[in-house]
C-alpha cells in the first residue's frame, strides 16, 4: 500500500478498494514531515484527499481508516462531525461548511492508483484526537 515511487508519490493497489464505497489511508514523508492522505472509491470513481479536516487540523478518521458517516453516503470527520461529499471534498455540514478537503492528483492504471502530493502541500501540525 505504501510503495513510494518518489518522496511525494504513493501507489495504492485498486484491490484494497474492492467494496463500494471504501477507503484506504496512506502517508508520505515530504521535507521531513509525514503527510497523511486517503483514497475513497464510490462506484467506479476514485478520489484522493489529504487527510486533514478543514475545521481543525485533525485527521478525519482519527487514524483508524474510518472515514464514513453511519450510512456511508458521506465522508465524516470523526472528531467534529463535519460532512464532506466523496466526489468533491466539499463540506456540506458542520463547522467548516463550504470549505473543501485538499484534493490530490490521482492517476489510474488497470491495477493501481498513483497519488501525487503537489510541491506546495503544507504539512500542518495535526492535533491529537
Amino acid at each position: 500500500m505504501k510503495a513510494n515511487l518518489s518522496e511525494a508519490t504513493v501507489v495504492v493497489a485498486k484491490k484494497k478498494l474492492s467494496s463500494d464505497p471504501s477507503t484506504t489511508d496512506f502517508s508520505v514523508k515530504i521535507k521531513g514531515k509525514i503527510i497523511k492522505g486517503f483514497v475513497v472509491r464510490r462506484g467506479s470513481g476514485f478520489y484522493a484527499y489529504q487527510n486533514l479536516c478543514r475545521h481543525l487540523p485533525v485527521t478525519l478518521d482519527l487514524n483508524d481508516n474510518s472515514f464514513f458517516n453511519h450510512d456511508k453516503t458521506m465522508l465524516q470527520c470523526q472528531m467534529h462531525g463535519a460532512l464532506y461529499e466523496m466526489e468533491s471534498g466539499l463540506c456540506v455540514g458542520g463547522p467548516c461548511e463550504g470549505a473543501r478537503l485538499r484534493s490530490l492528483p490521482l492517476q489510474e492504471t488497470d491495477s493501481q492508483l498513483i497519488i501525487t502530493f503537489p510541491e506546495d502541500v503544507v504539512a500542518e501540525e495535526v492535533l491529537d484526537g
